[in-house]
């Protein structure tokens, strides 16, 4: 009998999906960012890759730009410079994040979980105040952002990393709401376990631990994100807003 993790294929690329459009990601240096990142350009996007530590991913046509999510003003600078360089933004992935500290509540250092939201929570609402102004006075947009099935669930020894998805998933609900009349989406992707750096800052019990919550028995590849990632990055994601779509192998089925 084929084993699932012997079978997971992403949906082809659509060649041309993206043709003419400007799509920033954040995150875009490793992991499900970078793979969403070559997806998108595959499809002809214009893809604008950030990374705090700037990133190795800008070959033509795009960008390639250093961006602190934490720092309005880095966001700020960033928009101004793909506006002045392209004169339109038509989407933007937020797929940057941080586990933070792995510990029981009563042990959380208040400085690990002041940063894990910083990056997480305010990372994305700025983002959005930048970004959405522009959008929704275009008239069109596709925000996509990275939440993750602990939003749902809670896991234990990770407060801050669930606690700041889950608030991640109500600002994009909220968001939605705010652009849904301007022609803009704003949504979530809610994934278990994923094959990125994040799965090596875990140990090793805490692995197996969540793996075994997974029906289909493996960890996702990054390029199911991306196939993902592009739909709702898409123009045919059109009457898709406010949602958080799991992407766990069955670990969430409510």
């Amino acid at each position: 009998m084929t084993r699932a993790s012997e079978t997971a294929q992403p949906s082809p690329v659509w060649p041309g999906r993206f043709q003419g459009q400007v799509v920033l990601v954040t995150g875009a240096a490793g992991g499900l960012g970078s793979a969403a990142s070559d997806r998108l350009r595959a499809e002809g996007a214009t893809v604008v890759n950030t990374d705090a530590l700037g990133t190795g991913n800008g070959e033509a046509p795009g960008m390639s730009l250093r961006l602190d999510v934490t720092q309005r003003q880095d966001w700020d600078a960033v928009l101004a410079g793909v506006l002045g360089q392209h004169g339109r933004i038509d989407g933007a992935l937020f797929a940057h994040g941080v586990q933070g500290p792995e510990t029981a509540v009563q042990d959380m250092p208040f400085a690990g979980w002041s940063r894990t939201f910083a990056i997480n929570l305010d990372g994305c609402f700025h983002g959005l105040a930048a970004l959405l102004p522009v959008m929704r006075a275009a008239g069109y947009g596709r925000i996509a952002v990275l939440a993750s099935i602990a939003a749902r669930e809670g896991n234990a020894n990770m407060a801050a990393y669930s606690a700041s998805k889950a608030a991640v998933v109500a600002l994009v609900k909220t968001a939605a709401k705010e652009a849904a009349p301007d022609g803009v989406t704003v949504n979530s992707v809610a994934p278990s376990m994923f094959r990125t750096r994040l799965l090596e800052d875990l140990s090793a019990e805490r692995n197996a631990e969540l793996l075994a919550r997974v029906p289909m028995g493996r960890v996702g590849e990054p390029a199911e994100f991306a196939s993902l990632a592009a739909w709702l990055l898409s123009p045919e994601a059109s009457y898709t807003t406010g949602q958080v779509l799991d992407l766990s192998g069955g670990r969430n089925t409510a």
